[in-house]
């Protein structure tokens, strides 16, 4: 996989060589957090490096014909390279996380080149619900908290998805429709 392709989200989740689909199982979801949670940190990684240009180049005029001191505008450049720095790794610790749920499974992969995938079958959740500040509500998005049956806490987050309401609703259908298919094969 070349750099540009591991950068890239993938749009096609039904391809992903760590998703194990059975036979007719079929993706229902899938996503990322929301865009708004890594917005303050690219805005911020956009001002370092817009600093360091222009403190480069004011510097550079200021100090011109000055030997002694030229290096020193070369430092702004130091937060241009912070900048990208930040912005990069922002990117990519977005781009790390996917959330998956199929009409089978629940699935959480982190990692670009090394994973972990945590996979949860929906026979075992228990329960579902979701949570949104006033600011989240705003911009639309939250956490979905999934439980498994047996266990008193939450077994698995999706953080700061968009539209959690959403998400909730899907997994209790898919719960339902289960829970249907389920009661219909039990023999009387």
């Amino acid at each position: 996989m070349s750099l540009k392709a591991a950068l890239r989200p993938r749009e096609n989740v039904e391809d992903a060589d760590w998703l194990h689909l059975t036979e007719g199982e079929e993706v229902q979801w899938s996503g990322r957090p929301s865009r708004f949670t890594i917005l303050f940190s690219i805005i911020g990684g956009l001002l370092f490096v817009l600093g360091g240009i222009v403190g480069t180049v004011v510097l550079q005029s200021v100090l011109a014909g000055q030997a002694l001191l030229a290096w020193v505008g070369f430092l702004p450049l130091v937060l241009t390279v912070v900048g990208v720095m930040i912005v990069g790794k922002t990117y990519l610790e977005w781009l790390r996380l996917l959330y998956v749920i199929t009409d089978e499974e629940i699935y959480v992969k982190y990692g670009l080149i090394s994973r972990d995938v945590t996979q949860i079958r929906l026979d075992r959740v228990q329960n579902t619900g979701y949570e949104q500040t006033i600011l989240e509500r705003i911009l639309s998005f939250g956490d979905v908290r999934v439980y498994t049956a047996g266990t008193s806490t939450e077994d698995l987050t999706f953080r700061n998805v968009p539209d959690p309401e959403r998400i909730k609703s899907t997994l209790t259908q898919l719960l339902s429709e289960q829970s249907r298919a389920d009661t219909t094969t039990q023999p009387t």
